[in-house]
């Protein structure tokens, strides 16, 4: 998600892991729910801020243990802009999340693949900057 600032892009970045492994928001996608209700569902739940989709931006898949079972995971990520509320982690979920200046939530980025979806980010930024001038709740 993505919010302007002086011109500036930031990023809402999670932390977990004791604040040791920073991110993108990101889970599951619940019965009779799309993944780009999923989305914003969970940035809501996991940061306190409401976002609009602007567009998709990519799939990462992975694998991670859960106990002694393999489990193959499939997020879909979009490009999304703030539209309201405050900052909020999700206690239960994530330690920590702050807005931090595009350039360096890439490099803040834990995983190699969520640097590279920042990059995307970065790259779609006009397309952003295009919404946010078109878009009613704009201040």
């Amino acid at each position: 998600m993505i919010s302007f600032r002086d011109g500036v892009p930031f990023v809402a970045l999670i932390a977990t892991r004791g604040r040791t492994r920073w991110g993108l928001p990101k889970g599951a996608v619940s019965a009779g729910e799309t993944s780009e209700q999923a989305a914003l569902r969970e940035v809501l739940e996991e940061t306190g801020l409401e976002a609009r989709i602007i567009q998709p931006l990519d799939k990462i898949e992975y694998f991670f243990r859960a106990g002694g079972t393999l489990i193959h995971k499939s997020v879909d990520f979009y490009l999304m802009i703030y539209t309201a509320g405050q900052l909020t982690p999700q206690l239960s979920e994530v330690d920590d999340v702050e807005w931090v200046a595009l350039p360096d939530a890439i490099q803040r980025a834990s995983f190699d693949s969520e640097k590279k979806l920042l990059e995307m980010a970065e790259r779609e930024i006009e397309t952003v900057r295009a919404a946010v001038v078109s878009s009613p709740q704009s201040s």
